[in-house]
């Protein structure tokens, strides 16, 4: 009772007189994982550029819809330094349902350490499939690029979005400024024009770390500011996603 008729399997019909309904699989099956970053830095908001994890949660939900739409499997593991949520990779229609669910329930909490997440995760991966990667990278560069190294190694097709709010690429406060993190550094006062160039140096330059390892190991990268429209991220997994279908 409510299946549709055109997943009976007519052959085992005419030999059994029993109707059994077809147990299938679209030929498309790409199994992908979405890595999503929910420590603390991933709340900055304001008024003027929007909220990074708003804009992150839309993300990853825009994603999902497509992979489920084009019968592929989606999971979700949302993480600070350690795996706080898992949704297993599922294929149906309904299981985006789960996934919205999980991702409007995160609230933006503690350190980042996507080098340890990967890590701990990589033995429950599959060896070839998919994975995304949604963060901010406020973490150790270097054991974030060490970690996609051994993931690119197994065979994974691996997307690093990476994710910034304007005022995090400018720094355009004005006066003395108590400075509070959101995750474990001690506060500090100072006057952003002071810094402000440096500062702005140093963004360009982890940017550009970033972009200059992933593809040196054969890593998508895309950077995103939350002022950026996500149909260019959706645009670049979608690309990404036809490049693999002639593989």
């Amino acid at each position: 009772p409510g299946d549709e008729i055109r997943h009976i399997d007519w052959k085992v019909v005419g030999k059994t007189d029993k109707y059994h309904i077809k147990q299938f699989e679209q030929s498309t099956n790409l199994k992908c994982h979405i890595l999503l970053d929910a420590s603390g830095s991933m709340g900055y908001k304001s008024q003027a550029s929007g909220d990074k994890m708003d804009y992150a949660r839309t993300l990853v939900s825009a994603l999902s819809y497509l992979l489920l739409k084009q019968f592929d499997a989606v999971g979700l593991i949302a993480f600070n330094d350690q795996v706080i949520s898992r949704i297993p990779p599922r294929s149906k229609p309904s299981h985006l349902q789960h996934i919205l669910q999980c991702v409007a329930a995160l609230e933006p909490q503690g350190i980042t350490l996507i080098g340890k997440v990967i890590t701990d995760t990589a033995p429950t991966l599959p060896g070839r499939g998919m994975l995304i990667i949604v963060s901010d990278l406020f973490t150790d560069e270097e054991s974030i690029i060490k970690s996609l190294k051994l993931l690119h190694a197994r065979g994974m097709e691996l997307i690093l979005f990476h994710i910034l709010h304007p005022d995090e690429m400018t720094l355009p406060f004005e006066g003395d400024i108590l400075f509070e993190s959101l995750e474990d550094d001690p506060s500090i006062t100072l006057d952003p024009v002071e810094i402000r160039e440096t500062y702005q140096n140093l963004v360009r330059e982890r940017i550009e770390f970033f972009r200059k390892h992933c593809a040196a190991i054969g890593i998508d990268y895309m950077f995103l500011e939350t002022n950026n429209p996500l149909e260019q991220a959706l645009t670049y997994y979608l690309l990404k996603r036809k490049s693999l279908y002639k593989k």
